[in-house]
């Protein structure tokens, strides 16, 4: 197996040019991997994998479901560096390629004291079940985001085919406060991923005329389209 590639009971990935293993527990398939641009000291972005066994699986679903009740949000919260959350958004789930995806995003302020987006995602397969946490900065999603879902993307579950599915940016014109992204498979539906802000507390992350004409955002194409997803709604943002 190629030193670029994680694995861990009832999963394989590759990772792309750049990443970099700050933890690993492979009997576990408890992986904690940065990309490029992100430090180990400032974890600017970060993703962790874990196989998620049979029996733990309601468990973790339940927590997940439960998010809206204060104390699992503030465990969960804390156990990701993140001091307090200032916004939400309700599960989704979506049918991924590998299989039954649930979703919960939110948004907090890590010690570092800059704002993050957290993506938790469970992928329950036929055969496994993975969770995926993928944590950014939200003032440089732009550079972080392309990278770190495409690891959602081409994750391998064991009894799936492997993934062909790419990370595509989708530019609505009825939302130019947002940009969203979905994981493309050709022949399948588009699995719409997360929705993140255009402007952050003022500053502008990414202009949506710059970006189309560019058909690019780190990585992605670009599409136009209309949105499913809504961005998390913090409350400095509802207060402004």
């Amino acid at each position: 197996m190629s030193s670029n590639t994680l694995a861990g009971p009832g999963y394989t990935l590759v990772l792309p040019p750049g990443f970099t293993v700050v933890e690993s527990m492979p009997p576990l398939g408890v992986y904690r991997v940065l990309p490029p641009g992100s430090t180990p000291f400032d974890r600017q972005a970060q993703v962790q994998i874990r196989s998620v066994q049979p029996f733990e699986l309601a468990q973790l679903l339940q927590n997940i479901y439960a998010f809206e009740n204060p104390m699992v949000m503030q465990s969960n919260a804390a156990g990701l560096g993140i001091m307090s959350v200032t916004g939400m958004l309700p599960v989704r789930q979506e049918q991924f390629p590998q299989g039954k995806g649930h979703i919960r995003e939110f948004e907090g302020v890590t010690m570092m004291g800059f704002p993050v987006r957290v993506m938790e995602v469970v992928i329950e397969g036929t055969q496994a079940s993975v969770e995926m946490l993928v944590m950014m900065n939200l003032f440089r999603w732009n550079e972080f985001a392309a990278p770190c879902l495409s690891l959602i993307a081409q994750l391998t579950l064991t009894g799936s085919a492997p993934s062909t599915a790419q990370v595509q940016a989708v530019v609505d014109e009825q939302r130019a406060d947002q940009v969203e992204l979905q994981m493309v498979t050709p022949g399948e539906q588009p699995v719409p991923l997360t929705a993140l802000p255009t402007n952050v507390q003022g500053t502008v992350i990414v202009n949506i005329g710059t970006v189309v004409k560019t058909g690019d955002i780190n990585g992605t194409g670009i599409a136009i389209g209309s949105h499913t997803v809504s961005k998390v709604e913090t409350q400095e943002g509802t207060h402004g």
